[in-house]
């Protein structure tokens, strides 16, 4: 029993700082929120915020000190602003399954996309890549595949199938530059 009146003593004492604190530093603070909010309610509740946050985790030898009040008042603004400018999240489940790259690559025959494909690396003879290195390159920068699609499709790991497209892509970004 002693126990229980000593905390809820030292708990009486804790709140009797933070209302000494509210009487000195609430409508300082109330303005500062407001400037920066510049909406009276959320100003109004980020101060409630924080005198709850005082009262909770506030040194005792801290609770009047309005440097520091000032400088909690604004992670709680910085933190109101940054949930109000997140986008909602959307869950994978919550996606219908959609194969566009499957709907994208059934536009054309198997002959027209040799032929295109064909073409395209008549164009840039000079590329000195390998003919599984020019698939992977051709997945990834026609239908839009990801690494892992284009490592189930050609049997490499994806990691290997990044390095190609990068090689690729410098490989035809200095072809580009040299040739046109």
């Amino acid at each position: 029993m002693p126990e229980t009146n000593s905390a809820e003593m030292a708990f009486n004492q804790r709140v009797e700082k933070v209302m000494a604190s509210v009487d000195l530093h609430h409508c300082h603070l109330q303005d500062y929120l407001y400037r920066l909010t510049r909406h009276w309610q959320d100003a109004e509740d980020l101060l409630q915020e924080l005198w709850r946050y005082v009262l909770l985790h506030f040194p005792e030898d801290k609770i009047e000190s309005l440097m520091l009040l000032r400088r909690k008042a604004y992670q709680l603004f910085v933190d109101h602003y940054r949930a109000a400018k997140r986008r909602p999240e959307v869950f994978t489940d919550d996606l219908p399954e959609a194969p566009a790259s499957q709907a994208r690559e059934q536009s054309f025959s198997e002959a027209e996309e040799a032929r295109l494909k064909t073409c395209f690396w008549q164009e840039f003879h000079d590329i000195d890549l390998s003919d599984t290195q020019k698939d992977a390159l051709w997945l990834h920068a026609r239908y839009g595949h990801t690494y892992q699609e284009i490592e189930e499709r050609l049997g490499v790991p994806a990691s290997t199938v990044g390095d190609w497209i990068a090689l690729g892509r410098k490989q035809l970004a200095e072809y580009l530059k040299h040739n046109t």
